[in-house]
């Protein structure tokens, strides 16, 4: 269990949790450096990202692993309005 200490900011998320991430990297590499793993899933936006460097990438990059960005929310893809069809491919309401 890991206490935040940070609030949750929209679009910040990545300097709220990435420390945590990090940490439990570390303790897996020291404790079971076996089970270390090859790419890791994030949940979380990572290249889609509106400012285009998600948690996935903050993690990705301070861990030197391949990390993956599965989000619950698509922010953003260059070139992809959201209008209509994006919200209804999203499942987010249209306003």
């Amino acid at each position: 269990m890991v206490t935040l200490t940070a609030p949750y900011v929209s679009g910040f998320l990545a300097f709220r949790e990435t420390p945590f991430l990090l940490e439990a990297l570390q303790r897996l590499k020291i404790s079971q450096p076996t089970l270390m793993p090859q790419v890791v899933f994030v949940d979380g936006n990572g290249l889609f990202h509106y400012r285009e460097f998600g948690l996935a990438c903050h993690l990705g990059v301070l861990s030197g692993l391949p990390c993956v960005g599965v989000a619950k929310n698509l922010l953003q893809v260059q070139g992809v309005l959201k209008d209509e069809e994006h919200q209804s491919q999203s499942g987010a309401s249209v306003t």
